[in-house]
């Protein structure tokens, strides 16, 4: 290659390594720095990060950000999953419609879809005044099922496009072969088709999994901040009311940390089952 495109090259892709190193890169050395930092003498210390885990309260951030994120995760791959296969039985022109409807609410912030579902299943929302007038028992939108409900009607649109996507480009003379061979349809699922649809299932889920950890605008309008959440701990840590940059600094330290190691993990898998198949 000259030095001419060479060059070219580089300048083209200058300004996205500068943005990246300014707004990614430069922000988290910063971050990391100030969780070994005391709030009071700024001398080096590891006591932020030992209290993410030793304070009840905190650990118990940490452990509900895992099982809130895998389990509204769970929810969405189920759904998105079965959408993408239902766009396999519709017209062209239907699952255009489909990936177009499901593209609104991923545009949509976390305040307009919380109070969306505050006025359907707020305490006086349309479907709780219904349900209380057939003497039913009410739906309670604040609790942790609540919120998996709301983060799951943006997450679902997710990773359905990722799985319609994924189903459109499966080679169905892959599945003819397998029926022809004697294979029945749990086999032919299982064997063929499965396989084949991990990787984009594997993205998809490690997509929604981290932007779960930091779920944030949506929970804090629900409930405030009477969920325990990294991404709460963090807000609070950084409020008017406990000021404490370096705890929060830690805590984003340690969710950042969770999040990477999970893709990594979920990267790991999509390589080994790619090679597989």
């Amino acid at each position: 290659m000259s030095e001419k495109p060479r060059l070219g090259y580089i300048l083209m892709i200058l300004p996205i390594l500068i943005f990246i190193g300014l707004f990614v890169f430069y922000p988290y050395v910063i971050i990391v720095i100030r969780a070994f930092k005391d709030n009071y003498t700024g001398a080096f210390t590891l006591r932020n990060l030992q209290n993410v885990f030793k304070i009840s309260a905190f650990r118990t951030s940490v452990l509900n950000s895992l099982w809130f994120s895998f389990l509204t995760t769970l929810v969405s791959s189920v759904f998105g999953s079965l959408v993408g296969w239902v766009s396999t039985k519709i017209s062209d022109r239907s699952r255009n419609v489909l990936m177009s409807l499901f593209s609104v609410p991923m545009t949509l912030s976390g305040l307009v879809v919380a109070f969306s579902f505050i006025v359907l299943l707020g305490r006086n929302g349309v479907f709780n005044i219904i349900l209380r007038g057939a003497g039913l028992p009410t739906f309670n939108l604040y609790s942790w099922g609540g919120l998996v409900i709301a983060y799951s009607f943006f997450n679902i649109p997710l990773f359905s496009l990722t799985m319609i996507g994924a189903f459109k480009n499966l080679d169905m003379s892959l599945v003819e072969a397998a029926r022809n061979l004697g294979a029945n349809i749990v086999q032919t699922w299982f064997y063929v088709v499965i396989p084949v649809l991990i990787p984009a299932f594997l993205a998809a889920f490690s997509i929604v999994f981290a932007g779960m950890m930091g779920a944030f605008g949506t929970v804090l309008a629900l409930t405030g901040l009477s969920r325990s959440l990294l991404s709460l701990q963090i807000y609070s840590h950084v409020s008017e009311s406990y000021y404490n940059v370096p705890q929060a600094d830690a805590f984003a330290l340690v969710l950042g940390s969770i999040v990477a190691m999970v893709l990594v993990v979920i990267n790991f898998l999509e390589r080994k089952v790619r090679v597989k198949s």
